[in-house]
């Protein structure tokens, strides 16, 4: 078979099958909706949504560690070896902590500012001299105010995290010269893209974003495969000394996000709940096995 063709038909199965792993949370949660039912917030449900994430947890984790971190320091290393071979400071270690920091800084600035704004609306919410602002409740009114902001950030954030990554998954599959091995990496990221598609889907389905947003969302996503494909077929040499850094940097930012929605935000929060620790640490276990097993049957 014609290799354009191969490659025609990898791009409209990577589009239909992310698009469907992306939209199966997304419509159950939005069905749910409708019907007048919280998933997220039954006790029924909970306690699945809660392994789940677990789970996703584990995905994204495997992604960054053994595949992410790779790829990153082959490209900013080789990249870095061209402009200054005696320089030993870790570039791609660097760019790794900048996407971390990014994330940080974004969401503690907004919440600064959120907070801020309800202080100056609610003056009866201003600390009386003598008295402490510290109540029995879990979750302070900022911090309630606060939690759906930051939802949203993280959420566009992991979106555009792994358009990125899908991206480059994409020009690797495009700029391949032969059909066995169009069909050997898109086997290999098969499995991988399902379960992050997943993943991704479970996260836009408890972000406060609308249904419509989040199904743009899961539509760039599912594009990203198929765009980078296309631009592999224009590209004969991504291992030019630009393309190698351009490619390193965004997937290094691309991996300091994965780590900071997995340490700092869906690991701390359900396990610091009092139930199902251990079923859900074997689901985090499990989510980072699978991508340990993905890489290890197709480790190119």
């Amino acid at each position: 078979m014609d290799l354009s063709i191969v490659k025609e038909i990898v791009i409209l199965f990577l589009f239909f099958i992310v698009l469907f792993c992306v939209f199966v949370p997304v419509k159950f949660a939005a069905s749910a909706a409708e019907s007048g039912v919280d998933i997220f917030h039954l006790d029924r449900y909970a306690s699945i949504v809660s392994i789940l994430n677990c789970y996703a947890a584990g995905i994204f984790l495997g992604t960054c560690l053994l595949h992410l971190f790779p790829d990153v320091q082959d490209n900013v290393n080789q990249a870095m070896q061209q402009i200054d071979p005696d320089n030993k400071f870790p570039f791609a270690n660097f760019t790794i902590a900048i996407g971390f920091f990014m994330l940080l800084t974004i969401e503690q600035i907004i919440s600064d500012i959120r907070e801020r704004n309800f202080s100056l609306s609610r003056p009866e919410a201003l600390p009386i001299l003598g008295e402490s602002r510290i109540t029995d409740d879990d979750d302070t009114p900022s911090e309630i105010v606060n939690h759906g902001q930051n939802q949203t950030i993280r959420a566009l954030a992991m979106t555009t995290a792994l358009i990125i990554h899908s991206t480059f998954e994409g020009i690797a599959i495009g700029v391949q010269n032969t059909v066995e091995n169009v069909l050997q990496i898109t086997g290999a990221l098969v499995l991988h893209k399902i379960v992050i598609s997943f993943s991704l889907g479970l996260t836009l389905s408890q972000s406060p974003l609308s249904t419509i947003k989040s199904a743009i969302c899961g539509v760039i996503f599912a594009l990203s495969s198929p765009v980078g494909i296309g631009i592999g077929l224009l590209l004969t040499n991504l291992e030019t000394l630009n393309g190698s850094l351009v490619v390193g940097s965004l997937q290094g930012f691309a991996a300091g996000t994965f780590l900071y929605v997995v340490f700092l935000e869906v690991l701390p929060n359900e396990f610091r709940s009092g139930h199902l620790h251990l079923p859900k640490l074997l689901s985090f276990i499990l989510g980072f096995s699978t991508i340990c097993g993905v890489i290890f049957l197709f480790p190119d």
